[in-house]
């Protein structure tokens, strides 16, 4: 549906002073309905569409139905809105007129207005005396209309998906957690401080005012460093769902960090939200449905890269990966292993397991997988082959496995910036150390890739 007070509003900016209506009414046989100003009028005898001022409040496509009405007797037609004329009134006011058009048969009869005096259906390349702007108005709409499959805006809206959206803040804490608040309306979802977008707002505006009205905080005072920027994190389009009727594009941007003086006044509104608090990625996974939690995923994702990411939802089969997993094994029978440190929001905290991590920008699976192990491990790593699904029963939400064959030197194998200890393990000996379950649902793989001796050399 197309804004018409956003679009006044829009006129009034630009100095408009007076809005207008017309319409261009077209027969089946493409001729244009030309209505003559009668003696007594202003400019007579002057040749027009038919058209006037907007009353009052008038919504604009309503002030363009009744003039065509009152100076035509034309009534319930479909009128499609095409585009606007600027013109100076004779009074010297300048006027903005929303030019709408429609179509009637052959030989529809016209009721004139007192105003008028003669009427006729005119080619557009032999239109009787009329005013330029009019005139440039007919030629360019009968122009288009002669492009195959062209449709005035107000026809081809209705042709088109037109998602609702919205604009949300990613918020976080002094060690990086991410503030999330409990909706009161549905108490297991938790969202963003955000909204949808209302008439005349962009995400950005739209954003500022529902954190204003959700958290009790103005972002932009309390983090103007931050959201001066207008930092856009990610957009996410999401297609129409049973919850959601219609699709939606989000517009996610960095709301910065509030510290714990700034968290003391958050005052929620009580009618939206019932309690807030700040998590790591990981505890939120405890709390957020699967679909909220990938999501929660792909938006630290691009957060963390720095460049806005283009994301969807439901999210195409070869992108829906936020993790890999990485079993490095070797000829002799070894599997990598890092030893995880043991503190708060690390998943499998003081566990052995195998490389892994989360995805960074937009890296394929293999090229997360080979930057994964190089980090944590200083080996370079090729010919990486997936390895069997389904995975998710094993606690690897969003998480590709894959695997590898080294065989390069021990000497080679380093601590790198995670972890406590790194170091090849022999299979028969990896269920003794303190390990993730999903273990042993993945060793039985490994021990037959390991018997049949594939794999490929870094």
């Amino acid at each position: 549906m197309i804004d018409f007070q956003v679009l006044t509003e829009l006129a009034f900016r630009e100095g408009v002073e007076r809005i207008g209506v017309g319409v261009v009414v077209r027969d089946a046989s493409g001729r244009i309905l030309m209505i003559r100003r009668a003696a007594h009028d202003v400019l007579p005898g002057l040749w027009e569409y038919p058209g006037g001022g907007r009353e009052d409040g008038e919504p604009v496509p309503t002030g363009a139905a009744r003039e065509l009405a009152e100076e035509t007797g034309l009534t319930g037609l479909p009128l499609e809105y095409a585009r606007h004329l600027d013109f100076s009134s004779q009074q010297g006011l300048r006027v903005r007129q929303f030019v709408f058009t429609a179509v009637v048969p052959d030989g529809t009869p016209v009721v004139l207005s007192p105003d008028h005096d003669g009427h006729q259906w005119a080619d557009a390349e032999r239109l009787p005396p009329t005013g330029e702007g009019q005139r440039a108005v007919i030629e360019w709409l009968t122009g288009r209309l002669a492009v195959p499959g062209w449709r005035p805006a107000g026809g081809y809206l209705t042709t088109v998906a037109r998602p609702s959206a919205y604009g949300c803040f990613l918020v976080t804490d002094p060690r990086g957690r991410v503030l999330g608040m409990r909706s009161a309306v549905d108490p297991g979802v938790w969202n963003f401080p955000g909204g949808n977008v209302e008439h005349g707002e962009t995400p950005f505006t739209t954003a500022l005012r529902e954190a204003r009205e959700e958290l009790g905080l103005d972002l932009a005072a309390e983090n103007p460093e931050a959201v001066a920027r207008r930092r856009l994190v990610a957009v996410i389009h999401e297609q129409a769902g049973a919850d959601q009727p219609v699709p939606a594009c989000g517009f996610v941007f960095d709301g910065g960090v509030l510290t714990r003086e700034q968290q003391a006044r958050i005052r929620l509104d009580p009618a939206e939200h019932t309690e807030w608090r700040f998590e790591t990625a990981h505890d939120w996974h405890a709390r957020l449905t699967p679909a909220r939690y990938q999501r929660l995923r792909q938006v630290l994702r691009a957060h963390r890269s720095g460049v806005p990411l283009y994301l969807e939802r439901p999210t195409p089969t070869d992108d829906d990966f936020e993790g890999v997993l990485v079993f490095v094994t070797d000829r002799a029978g070894r599997l990598l292993m890092n030893l995880r440190e043991d503190r708060p929001g690390m998943a499998w905290p003081g566990y052995w397991t195998p490389i892994g991590g989360w995805r960074e920008a937009d890296e394929s699976a293999r090229e997360s997988a080979v930057r994964e192990v190089r980090e944590e491990a200083g080996l370079e790593i090729t010919g990486l082959r997936p390895l069997p699904d389904p995975h998710h029963d094993h606690g690897l939400p969003l998480t590709r496995v894959l695997h590898a064959v080294w065989e390069g030197p021990d000497s080679d194998l380093r601590l790198g910036d995670e972890g406590l200890a790194v170091r090849m393990v022999p299979l028969d000996e990896v269920l003794g150390l303190k390990v993730p379950p999903y273990l042993h649902h993945y060793l039985p793989l490994l021990a037959a890739a390991a018997d049949q001796s594939t794999g490929s050399t870094a």
